[in-house]
Parts: structure tokens; sequence; C-alpha cells
């Protein structure tokens, strides 16, 4: 193996090249140019790509944090229309005065419900 003095000896220096007959220096610059020019290109569209990839991941967190809201909705509504169903039929809540509120309570309740899972399904999922 050689050792490290002789490959820097075997090695042309800065001065050896430039000096040299076959050295254009234009197409050097003409080098630099075409690769300063490719590697602004490839950067605006790398971040371009990183910027659509961190929106469309914020955009599924979002539907995720949407989702469990509307399911807590959905939960509180339903529990709502049972302990309404559960304290009336204990005869702890008494609407026999009010012959249309239970119903109307009922009807209401029950379409909110599906008309809720109707959007959740509708927008949420395709």
């Amino acid at each position: 193996m050689a050792d490290k003095a002789t490959i820097e000896q075997a090695l042309p220096n800065v001065d050896d090249i430039t000096s040299s007959p076959d050295f254009d220096d234009s197409a050097s610059d003409a080098y630099q140019f075409d690769f300063e020019k490719k590697f602004h290109s490839d950067l605006v569209r790398s971040e371009v790509e990183w910027a659509k990839l961190k929106g469309l991941q914020d955009h599924y967190r979002h539907k995720g944090n949407w989702s469990w809201f509307l399911m807590g909705l959905l939960i509180a509504m339903i529990g709502f229309q049972s302990v309404l169903m559960i304290f009336v039929g204990l005869n702890i809540w008494d609407f026999k005065e009010y012959k249309w509120l239970l119903p109307a309570l009922l009807v209401q309740n029950l379409g909110q419900v599906i008309a809720l899972a109707y959007v959740v399904v509708k927008s949420l999922f395709r």
C-alpha cells in the first residue's frame, strides 16, 4: 500500500491543472453554472414536495381530531336520548301533560344522530 505522502505527490495541485494547455476556464464556469442551476431547481422542487407532504399530514391529523369530536358528539346525543327514555320509563320525569314533547324530542334526537352519521360518512370517508 502507498502511504499518504506518495499519494499526495501523485495528485496534481490547482496550479498544475489551471496552467495545463487543455484547461478551459470558460468550460469550468459553464459546468459550475449548470450545476448551480440544477441544484436550485432540485432545491425548489424538494421544498414544494415537503410542503405538500406536511400539508397532507396536517390534513389527516385534523381529520382524526374531527372524527373523535364527532364520535363524542354522537355518544352524547345517544346518551341524552337513553337518559330521557330511562327517566320517563322509571316515572322520574313525567310528560303526561305534554303528550307531544317526548315523541318530538326522540324524533329530533334520532334525526340529529342520523344526519350527523351521514355527514361523518360523507365527509371523512370516501
